[in-house]
């Protein structure tokens, strides 16, 4: 029987997916299954030859157009584990008991998701801990790089497990987070602790997250003043609005959304960069803020 399933989404990424399978293939657990799920339209030869000669106990498998929320949720149905593992596909795992450590946390059947550390590459020393408001927006003081073990308002991707009983039970990730589906996890993770769960940050449980490689959901972008990141910050916009008209109200809402405009739209950098620069930011936000209503409206009640 599978303990743990091991789901790694992955698009348009080479040397650092061969290089996160390779660091999931070392694992030393006893009993876990790894399923690529690939939303890429081809690879170089040194991946396919990866991909095409994985052990018995991996699969990859293909999806014909690019969504990570999707990806995760064909990942679950795919999976036999308890446990499900996330990696992003430009991590970097050395440690070879990082499932074990996620793993041990579900013996408390109050833990539905477990975080681990994703340190940053060339960093010689932690981030401080975090010290967390109360409230609905507490998520947006977390950071994932710190050494103290505690619970956490929400949880990332990039290294996370989950009760797979759990996200079934919840309906799944919601797929109208598109194209960098920025707020999936923190989507689930606040429907998650509402249901009566919590999350625990693990730091043992640790990867290196080269978060800026290009490809996947192309997150280089975020504070970016490049022209393609005004393409990328109207979904990025897109996908916060909807979460917050979906997950937030009242105050929490506006604060969110406040906090938001000042972040991204206002910065010091950004306001810097010129009249012209910001007058392309402000028509990402109104673009994004359009669709976000949009997908808001369009969503079953209660979903």
């Amino acid at each position: 029987m599978v303990a743990v399933s091991v789901i790694v989404p992955t698009y348009r990424r080479e040397a650092p997916l061969r290089r996160c399978v390779a660091g999931i293939l070392a694992q030393k657990h006893p009993s876990f299954e790894l399923i690529v799920v690939d939303q890429s339209p081809d690879h170089e030869p040194e991946t396919w030859a990866l991909l095409s000669a994985l052990p018995s106990h991996a699969r990859h498998v293909r999806l014909a157009t690019p969504s990570v929320t999707a990806a995760a949720n064909t990942g679950v149905r795919l999976a036999r584990g308890a446990v499900v593992v996330f990696f992003d596909d430009d991590v970097e795992i050395d440690d070879r008991d990082v499932l074990a450590r996620h793993e041990r946390h579900y013996a408390d059947p109050t833990i539905g998701a477990v975080s681990g550390r994703m340190a940053h590459p060339g960093w010689t020393r932690a981030l401080p801990a975090p010290a967390l408001r109360g409230g609905t927006l507490a998520f947006l003081d977390v950071n994932f790089d710190h050494e103290r073990a505690m619970d956490v308002p929400t949880t990332c991707a990039a290294n996370m497990s989950l009760r797979r009983s759990l996200v079934e039970r919840l309906g799944g990730f919601d797929e109208r987070y598109t194209a960098n589906a920025f707020r999936w996890e923190t989507d689930f993770s606040v429907r998650l602790i509402r249901a009566g769960y919590r999350i625990r940050y693990d730091p043992e449980a640790c990867v290196v997250h080269h978060f800026a490689t290009p490809g996947g959901c192309e997150n280089g972008n975020l504070l970016g003043r490049t022209a393609e990141s005004h393409a990328w910050y109207a979904p990025f916009f897109r996908n916060n609005v909807y979460f917050a008209l979906k997950l937030l109200g009242g105050a929490d809402r506006a604060r969110f959304l406040w906090r938001l405009y000042r972040e991204h739209v206002l910065n010091r950098t950004f306001v810097a960069a010129g009249p012209a620069f910001l007058a392309r930011r402000h028509a990402a936000l109104a673009r994004g803020a359009v669709g976000g209503w949009r997908a808001w409206h369009a969503a079953p009640a209660g979903s």
